[in-house]
Formats: structure tokens, C-alpha cells, sequence
């Protein structure tokens, strides 16, 4: 049996997930087209643990499938519009896989995903339909939001909020990298928050602040 596992993206955003206190600490997945995933290769990672000062700290290994089951977890509680039948199409498989045996050996596993995917696109959109009659601010809808309702075929003349980034002026968010709306409250990549003031007026959760 493989010591590795395999994390299955379907996702269309890039992930990035930090686990500080492990090595390696960053694990990165690239978008998908969600006709073909993109996978991660996990293997066993490992942290420390201090015992004393004669001791020093102990090496403490952690399995690949507890640490891809992490990745998988952290980032789908951490996203809004997720409930049991809406998520993103993000999981693992206990096994060093290629993408040619996710598409050909676990059809019906990723199908479902799909699926749950869609509905969970169709959440943050209504999200942003009810954040946009609330604020009509640019500013509190992520690009994500709008690649979602573009995804599930939302008319732009009915969601104003759906302008396209290249009509508004952009910023790249100091953490990740990813391309935001200017005066965006949080990332909608990395879960960095922009704007502190904003995020606390919006009573929105955080992990970090840039």
C-alpha cells in the first residue's frame, strides 16, 4: 500500500493551504477547468514537539491521509455558502494516483463532487445578491462570487454586481498573489483580511490580517 495519498481538485480557484507548525507548511493547487482535476501529491509530513531541556524537541511524523484529509477540511469549512449539500469539489483518495485513474477509477466520486460544487456556486451567488441590495458596494463582492455566478450562467444584466474585474481597478492581494477588487474586505483565495475595519463592521471571520 502507498504511504502517499492523493488530494482531487475540481475547484476553479487556486488553493493554498498553510499549516503552520508542519512540514512542509504550504501545500498550493492549482485551478481547475473542472473537466480535468488537479491533483496534489501528499506525502508523510511531520512537526515537532519540545520534551525538555536535556531531551530538545521530538520528531513526530504525520501520514499523508491525516494531513490530505486536513487540506480538504480546512478549506471547505473555511468557505463561504458551504452546507452539507453545497461544497467545492475538493477531496482526497488514500493513494498515490494520476489524474488518468481519478477520471477512469473514481468517476461517481468526482461526479457527485461536481454536483455539490454547482450548488454551493449557486450559494455564494445568492449571497452576493443579497450582500449587493444590502450594501450596492463593489467592494463587498470577491471576484470569486462572480466567477460562480458566471459559472452557473447568471445574465449580468440582472446581477449588477457581476461586472467584470477589467471594468473596476484591481490590486494583487500582498499574501497570495491573487488578482482582488480594490478596497476588497477579504481575499477570497487565502481568507486574508484586507480591510480590518470593513471585516469587523460586516461581522465577517478572519484568520489574519495583512
Amino acid at each position: 500500500m502507498s504511504l502517499n495519498s492523493t488530494v482531487v481538485s475540481f475547484v476553479p480557484f487556486p488553493i493554498m493551504e498553510e499549516k503552520p507548525g508542519l512540514f512542509p507548511p504550504r501545500f498550493h493547487i492549482a485551478p481547475s477547468d473542472m473537466k480535468i482535476p488537479s491533483i496534489l501529491k501528499v506525502s508523510t509530513c511531520s512537526h515537532y514537539v519540545y520534551l525538555d531541556e536535556s531531551r530538545g524537541t521530538l520528531r513526530v511524523p504525520d501520514p499523508s491521509d491525516q494531513v490530505a484529509r486536513s487540506i480538504c477540511e480546512d478549506y471547505i469549512e473555511s468557505q463561504l455558502g458551504v452546507d452539507e449539500n453545497a461544497r467545492p469539489a475538493l477531496f482526497w483518495l488514500p493513494d498515490d494516483l494520476t489524474v488518468g485513474q481519478v477520471l477512469t477509477e473514481f468517476k461517481d466520486e468526482y461526479v457527485k463532487r461536481l454536483d455539490l460544487q454547482k450548488k454551493w456556486f449557486l450559494n455564494v451567488s445568492m449571497i452576493a445578491d443579497n450582500d449587493w441590495q444590502r450594501y450596492k458596494q463593489h467592494n463587498v463582492i470577491s471576484s470569486f462570487q462572480r466567477k460562480a455566478a458566471d459559472i452557473i450562467g447568471w445574465n449580468p444584466r440582472e446581477h449588477e454586481w457581476m461586472a467584470p474585474m477589467t471594468t473596476m481597478e484591481s490590486i494583487s492581494c500582498p499574501a497570495c498573489g491573487t488578482s482582488v477588487v480594490k478596497d476588497v474586505v477579504i481575499c477570497p483565495t487565502c481568507k486574508c483580511v484586507l480591510n480590518e475595519a470593513r471585516a469587523k463592521e460586516l461581522n465577517l471571520k478572519f484568520a489574519s490580517v495583512v
